[in-house]
Formats: structure tokens, C-alpha cells, sequence
């Protein structure tokens, strides 16, 4: 009901009058508002601490940079960054720390793990940080220039806030991403009409997102809810019942997220804004470092553009950039949840980056030319390069998927069990959950499927997407959507 009133008054007759934008803006805001504190209206209060935080130091930064004073930008830069980190810090990673420390009261630590942790923190303070530090470095101006422009003094603090509380509060993206940075997003603020609303991508995007959702993550959500019974139940279990469920939750982890992801970007552009591609297939990666350029994008943009590139890339040497390889995936680990489960998936994916990265630069260019050469000229190439891409891809979707285990498992005894239990001799097997997982992960696999042939055979896809095979195949899903949805779920990056 909100989404459809919202909708309706957002392109009412009036919004194409000289204040159109300003109309929609507002609206918008005061939604996602709505949206995110129905369930717990407290939360709101901390949204309006990071709005107008965020607004006062976007405008300090303007002035001093039209003043050309760097050294008053760097510092009100510093304050945001840290006044953005403290939010997240105390309501996320308090609980964690205090754990740690032994010569706290118990008390104290007692009430430091009852702070509750708001929903979507992660994402809007990352909003937060991108929007400084591109305003700061000059990037973008449009929008924030109205806190120091033009009309009367508290005018132009209230656009301001406004238009910064719409980047960072804007619903489809406020509670689980993708993250959208402010020079991205800035430059669409404008009045919107509802016959430029690309229907066909918006359609296309809302029923895939649904579909990856309802039919395949919620209805593999039913099986893998098994892995977190407790280490005596994993350790019992035989391998042939393990590892298909290993098997279920990556597929699972990818349809919930980038289901959500499609589903934001479909409603976004119905309100006449575009989000970036979230998810490329990442199944289909060969390596550790394509994975990351293929999932969560926008999170691994983030940490490559605001963490990888300050602490210095690979411009400091090759020691240096393992070790900013490392601890940027470190903190992204940790950026999932204050557990050490998430620092221990972040510190092993950093290190599989730094072993890739170390083994492309031992490598002699020149043999690798003579090895390409030698390819080239052999009649068995073909067969060649598939089995050597196919090793490689078989190696890279078992890491990831064996990683996911610490996403799923409530602690550490519980991923030991589960290696027990795939290690056991036991040969147990219970065929209705296999023939579940089978049934719903095949829509996921053939959805890497379609991104395969995008990839590699682009012309012959482009021709199936022009025949009447894909309103064909959304008339399924649909189907399915309402006929055979899984037991209603939160999504997994709900918790981040």
C-alpha cells in the first residue's frame, strides 16, 4: 500500500509544475522514512543524527573548498568520517569489542551486547562516508552546492538536507544496498515523468528479483535451515547429506541477495533512477579476483575506491599491495558483522587475492606469450583452453561455496562439525531434500546459464531475447512465484 500510494502521488499532475522536484523529493524521502522506522520508530532518530551530520559537514566542506582552504576541508572531511564510523561502530561493533576486553564489569558488557543493531546501518553510514569523500575530492557539487547558494541561510540548510537525506534514505536501496555512490546519484535529482519509466526493465528486473527471492532462496532456505542445528547434529550427518546442502546455500546466498538487488533497482527506476548492476553472474568466475568483480559490485567498488586506493593500491610495491589486498578484505569481513567467523571468511578470501595476484606476477610474461603462441597453433587449443578454464572455475565455486559456511553457521564449533561430518565414513542418505535442492537450485544454475551464453555466445542470446521466449519464461516464473513460494523469509544482508 505505501509503494502504491507513494507511486501515485509521486507522479500526481501537480509534480510536473516548476516544483516538481522538489514534490518528488520530498515524497520520497518522507516514504523511505516511513519505511524504515514502521516497524521500530526509534530508529529513526538515528537516521536524523546521520541526515543532518552529514548535511553540516557536506556544507562546511563546499565553503572551505570554494575558499580553497584544503587544510579546514581535510579536518571537516576527518569529522565526518569519524562521526559516520562512531554510528557504526557503537551500534555494531560495541557488543564485539566489549566482549573482549575482560577487566570490563560485567555489567557493562552486559549492556554494551543489549545495544540493538539497526537495520541497514552498514549500508546508509557507507552512503555517508562515499558522499564526503567525494565532495571533498571534488567530485561532486550539484546537489550539495544548495547548502551554500542561493536563498536565505536556513533555505538552503533545509534543501540540503533534504536532497543529502534522499541519497542516503532512499528506500530501495536504504536497508540492504546496492551501494550507490553520491557522484552517481546526485546528478539524477531532478523532476521525473512517468512515461520516461523504462517498463520493460523494470519489469524484467522486479520479476527475476521475485522470482530469485520467493521461489528459489526461500524454498532453499527450508533445506539448509538444517546446517545451523548445532555441531552435534552436523557431526552426525553423512557426507552425502552435507555437502548438497552446501551446495543449496551458495546458490541460496546468491538468489536471496541478488534477488534483493534486482528488486532495488526495479523500483528504482520506476521513480526515475538508476542503480548499478549489483550481480554479473559471479558464478562464473575463474578466480577469486573475478569473483569480486562479479559479486556484491558495488560493496567491492566501494572498498576498492574509498579503503584499497587511500591505503595505497598497488602503487607501494608488490609487499604493500598483499597486504592492502589482505586487510581491505579483512575489514569488508568484519564490515558483514562484528563475529569472528566474518573476519575469518574476509581474511581468507584477502588471502586467496594476495596468492592470485603474487602468481599472475611471478609468471614470465614471455613464457606466457610462448605459451599462448604454442595454443594457438595447436589443433587441440579449444579442448585445451576448456578444460583449463573449466579447473579453474571448479576450483574458484568451491572456495567461495565452502567460505559461505561462515555466513551460515552460528560459530566456529559448528563449520568444525560440518568439515567432521563431510570427513565421516558415514553413508547416510535422504533423498526429499536432495530432490528439493535439485529442484530449486536448477533455476538459479540456469540462470548462470543465460549469463554464460550473454558472455560467449552474445549474438544467439540477443536473438532468444528478442523471440517470445522471455515474456514466455516471466509467465512461468510468475507462476511459480504464486503457486509454489518458499515459507516467507527476511533476506540474509538484512543483518548486515
Amino acid at each position: 500500500m505505501l509503494l502504491a500510494a507513494t507511486f501515485a502521488l509521486y507522479y500526481a499532475p501537480w509534480s510536473r509544475g516548476r516544483h516538481g522536484k522538489a514534490w518528488q523529493v520530498s515524497l520520497a524521502l518522507v516514504a523511505s522514512v516511513i519505511f524504515y522506522g514502521w516497524e521500530d520508530p526509534k530508529l529513526i532518530g538515528l537516521l536524523a543524527i546521520s541526515c543532518v551530520g552529514n548535511s553540516i559537514a557536506t556544507g562546511r566542506i563546499i565553503q572551505h573548498k570554494v575558499a580553497g582552504d584544503d587544510a579546514l576541508v581535510r579536518r571537516w572531511t576527518r569529522r565526518a568520517v569519524v562521526m559516520n564510523l562512531a554510528l557504526l561502530g557503537i551500534f555494531k561493533y560495541l557488543p564485539f569489542i566489549a566482549g573482549l576486553l575482560p577487566f570490563l564489569p560485567p555489567a557493562w558488557v552486559a549492556a554494551a551486547k543489549a545495544i540493538p543493531l539497526p537495520i541497514g546501518i552498514s549500508f546508509y553510514t557507507f552512503h555517508g562516508i562515499s558522499m564526503i569523500v567525494d565532495v571533498a575530492r571534488g567530485e561532486v557539487t550539484r546537489e550539495g552546492g544548495a547548502l551554500v547558494a542561493g536563498g536565505s541561510r536556513s533555505g538552503r540548510f533545509a534543501k540540503g538536507v533534504r536532497d543529502i537525506g534522499f541519497y542516503l534514505l532512499f528506500f530501495p536501496q536504504l536497508v540492504a544496498g546496492p551501494i550507490v555512490k553520491a557522484k552517481e546519484f546526485w546528478p539524477q535529482i531532478s523532476a521525473k515523468r512517468i512515461e520516461d519509466i523504462p517498463w520493460k526493465g523494470v519489469v524484467r528486473a522486479l520479476i527475476t528479483g521475485y522470482f530469485l527471492k520467493i521461489f528459489v532462496a526461500d524454498n532453499l532456505a527450508e533445506q539448509t535451515a538444517s546446517l545451523t542445528l548445532g555441531p552435534a547434529n552436523l557431526a552426525g550427518s553423512s557426507p552425502l547429506n552435507l555437502i548438497p546442502l552446501l551446495y543449496g546455500y551458495s546458490l541460496q546466498i546468491f538468489a536471496d541477495f541478488a534477488g534483493y538487488s534486482l528488486i532495488a533497482i526495479g523500483l528504482a527506476a520506476m521513480f526515475g533512477y538508476r542503480f548499478p548492476t549489483n550481480f554479473n553472474f559471479p558464478y562464473l568466475s575463474t578466480s577469486i579476483t573475478e569473483f569480486w568483480k562479479r559479486w556484491h559490485m558495488s560493496l567491492s567498488g566501494w572498498l576498492r575506491d574509498y579503503l584499497y586506493i587511500p591505503l595505497g593500491g598497488n602503487r607501494k610495491g608488490p609487499a604493500r599491495t598483499y597486504v592492502n589486498l589482505f586487510l581491505v578484505m579483512f575489514l569488508g569481513g568484519l564490515w558483514h558483522g562484528a563475529e569472528w567467523k566474518f573476519a575469518l571468511w574476509g581474511s581468507l578470501h584477502g588471502l586467496f587475492l594476495a596468492l592470485e595476484r603474487l602468481a599472475s606476477r611471478n609468471q614470465d610474461p614471455e613464457c606466457r606469450i610462448k605459451k599462448t603462441s604454442a595454443l594457438l597453433s595447436s589443433s587441440s587449443s579449444g579442448l585445451w583452453s576448456l578444460a583449463s578454464g573449466f579447473f579453474h572455475w571448479f576450483i574458484t565455486f568451491h572456495l567461495v561455496t565452502a567460505l559461505w559456511l561462515t555466513f551460515l553457521m552460528p560459530d566456529m564449533a559448528s563449520i568444525v562439525a560440518f568439515f567432521k561430518g563431510v570427513c565421516s565414513s558415514k553413508t547416510g542418505f535422504s533423498g526429499p531434500p536432495i530432490f528439493s535442492l535439485v529442484f530449486y537450485g536448477t533455476a538459479a544454475v540456469l540462470y548462470h546459464a543465460w549469463g554464460w551464453l550473454k558472455e560467449h555466445r552474445e549474438h544467439f542470446a540477443n536473438h532468444l531475447a528478442r523471440s517470445p521466449l522471455e515474456p514466455v519464461l516471466h509467465g512461468v516464473m510468475i507462476f511459480l512465484i504464486l503457486t509454489n513460494p518458499g515459507a516467507p523469509r527476511g533476506f540474509i544482508y538484512f543483518q548486515f
